[in-house]
């Protein structure tokens, strides 16, 4: 879109290169079903993408790096929506960039750390590399650090993890906040969520 976007704004009228492809005719692989994870997943389903998805705690945890495969071959687009654990660390690496479909997107708006940045770089620089395009919006060095391996790249879009900085977003951060803080001063921990590794 934004070659299209650009010939507009200079009186050029062009048509697509080939047909584009719909929504409905992608599958969306979702890492992480957490609160936001469901959100999107639901949202992507009303749309009538195909979604699949995984979760940090599968029923059989042993099989995660099998069923992680799974999903980046089988995925139009894997967006991740995991914390940063030992766990989750570097868990999309160049084995799992390799195993994605070619021509596929990855989006990481979870947490820096969970993609090898320069893996992913790599790949976006490579045509013969299954990944075509990445949108990240968290970094593992950031604010007065930030830098990053991707900068420059033409297929990957980058912004300065701002994607959940909305009106609403912030608002209902801070009610959750100040609910953290009240469980902790009634003597209620069961009522402050701990992220489990």
């Amino acid at each position: 879109m934004s070659e299209h976007n650009e010939a507009a704004h200079h009186g050029r009228w062009s048509g697509p290169a080939a047909s584009a492809v719909e929504l409905s005719e992608l599958t969306l692989g979702v890492l992480g079903l957490g609160r936001i994870g469901q959100a999107l997943a639901e949202r992507a389903a009303a749309l009538g993408m195909t979604v699949q998805s995984l979760s940090r705690h599968p029923a059989g945890a042993a099989s995660l790096p099998a069923a992680l495969g799974t999903l980046l071959a089988s995925s139009d687009v894997v967006s991740l929506h995991l914390p940063l654990t030992p766990q989750t660390r570097g868990l999309i690496g160049r084995a799992e960039l390799a195993l994605m479909r070619p021509g596929s997107i990855l989006l990481n708006t979870s947490r820096g750390g969970i993609v090898d940045e320069q893996a992913l770089a790599d790949a976006l620089r490579n045509p013969a590399h299954p990944p075509a395009a990445a949108a990240v919006d968290t970094f593992v060095h950031e604010h007065a650090a930030f830098t990053s391996p991707l900068f420059g790249l033409p297929n990957a879009l980058l912004t300065p993890h701002v994607a959940g900085m909305t009106r609403r977003a912030m608002a209902e951060a801070a009610i959750r906040c100040a609910d953290n803080i009240a469980a902790l001063l009634a003597d209620r921990p069961d009522g402050v969520p701990v992220v489990a590794p």
